[in-house]
């Protein structure tokens, strides 16, 4: 199989999935389709191994350059890294913002459990699966991950902000009361979290 961008020949064991180019992700292809121009370089490379095309049969091959679309390049790669290595988190996670990004939010809840599987601290999994939770309006399940981030970073404003938020809408006021402030112990002079305070209070007293 050979590489039309890289120009190179490609085995069909280092191959993508044998069909596309495991360094550039261009699509591969087999000697002979009369679509491709082979540079010399690759003629001489092929007239140098058994039972490939004759020199004849490559003198009238035309150019065509395959283009694949990006996101589903990027797919194919990070599917392939997780074949290679099922413990690859960076791929996993990788797969997860692929999967927000085309509006597949179940494929991706499942890829950020499986990086928090492997590491179950991990920040940015558990923000993304509240967000994904608070979307659905399941206040409790966003929060129960929020918990997690705090107890890990007892300061991390955007944690402390969007579980106060959440006891909100739950109208648990009294919890969120408390952890707005909590939020103005940090940042005592914040506008927004002081007229909160007021909101809040106001509401259930």
């Amino acid at each position: 199989m050979y590489c039309t961008h890289c120009e190179r020949i490609v085995s069909e064991r280092s191959a993508v999935r044998r069909q596309f180019c495991p360094q550039c992700g261009r699509r591969l292809h087999w000697f002979g389709i009369p679509e491709v121009t082979l540079s010399q370089p690759i003629i001489r490379a092929i007239l140098k191994r058994k039972n490939f095309l004759l020199k004849q049969k490559l003198q009238h091959i035309e150019q065509f350059y395959f283009q694949e679309k990006k996101a589903d390049i990027q797919l194919i790669g990070l599917q392939d890294a997780l074949a290679i290595n099922p413990d690859n988190i960076k791929a996993h996670f990788q797969l997860a913002l692929y999967f927000l990004e085309i509006k597949r939010t179940d494929k991706a809840k499942q890829s950020l459990e499986e990086v928090l599987k492997r590491s179950p601290q991990h920040i940015d999994a558990l923000f993304h699966l509240a967000n994904l939770a608070a979307e659905e309006e399941d206040f409790t399940t966003a929060i129960t991950f929020l918990d997690k981030v705090i107890a890990h970073e007892p300061k991390n404003m955007s944690a402390l902000y969007n579980r106060a938020v959440g006891y909100y809408y739950l109208n648990d006021f009294e919890k969120a009361l408390d952890a707005f402030r909590d939020i103005s112990q940090i940042d005592p002079e914040n506008p927004d979290i002081l007229a909160a305070i007021r909101e809040i209070s106001a509401k259930w007293n």
